[in-house]
């Protein structure tokens, strides 16, 4: 049984198929049915070759430079917070360095009151002195280690962790061209065969 034309205003029966939208149309219009499709497929290419075409003018070093200005931001905050915890631990180190100094200059200064004493009363003995020269030696090496050395500080190196900066990794996604419909298609409907909207039944139309 033949089938009329899916186009309501149109009487004519059907002579092929449109694989796309599996619709029936005469001759006529499945020609109109597929340059209309045909007419659509141009701004596509228009657009492929407009974004080729941006492609080809894109400046890598300039969305480089842009991106980048936020690593320079960052970098730039974390030597603000290196500078400062520095500061810090230069202060926390100046200050350790007074309170020993001070402690020894408080040893040297009971140790003069105690030497005074004793040449004042003239009561010192054998051991007291021992004692005193003992006292003495253990400042002098202290102060000596101190002039050369300092005092400790240890320090760790800076681990940074790679987690701290993220960078987006491209991952491309294929074009998979097997989805797309075949560019070319023939219908065989009533003994007429059709492709593109050429319609033949032993001749040309």
């Amino acid at each position: 049984m033949s089938l009329s034309c899916a186009i309501e205003t149109c009487k004519r029966k059907s002579r092929a198929i449109c694989h796309c939208c599996n619709k029936n149309l005469c001759p006529d219009h499945f020609k109109e049915h597929v340059d209309l499709i045909n007419s659509r497929m141009n701004p596509l290419a228009d657009e492929i070759n407009t974004l080729d075409n941006q492609l080809s003018l894109l400046n890598a070093d300039e969305v480089i430079d842009k991106c980048r200005q936020k690593l320079d931001k960052w970098r730039h905050e974390c030597h603000a917070t290196v500078d400062r915890f520095y500061e810090e631990k230069c202060q926390e180190l100046q200050q350790r360095c007074v309170e020993k100094v001070g402690e020894k200059r408080k040893k040297l200064h009971q140790l003069k009151l105690k030497i005074n004493e004793l040449i004042r009363e003239q009561e010192a003995t054998h051991d007291d002195i021992c004692s005193l020269k003992a006292t003495i030696n253990d400042i002098k090496r202290d102060v000596d280690q101190f002039e050369e050395n300092g005092i400790v500080v240890d320090v760790d190196p800076l681990i940074i962790n790679q987690n701290l900066v993220y960078i987006e990794q491209w991952t491309s996604n294929e074009l998979d061209i097997s989805t797309l419909s075949s560019p070319y298609r023939m219908v065989f409907l009533y003994g007429f065969t059709t492709n593109f909207g050429m319609i033949q039944n032993g001749h040309n139309q």
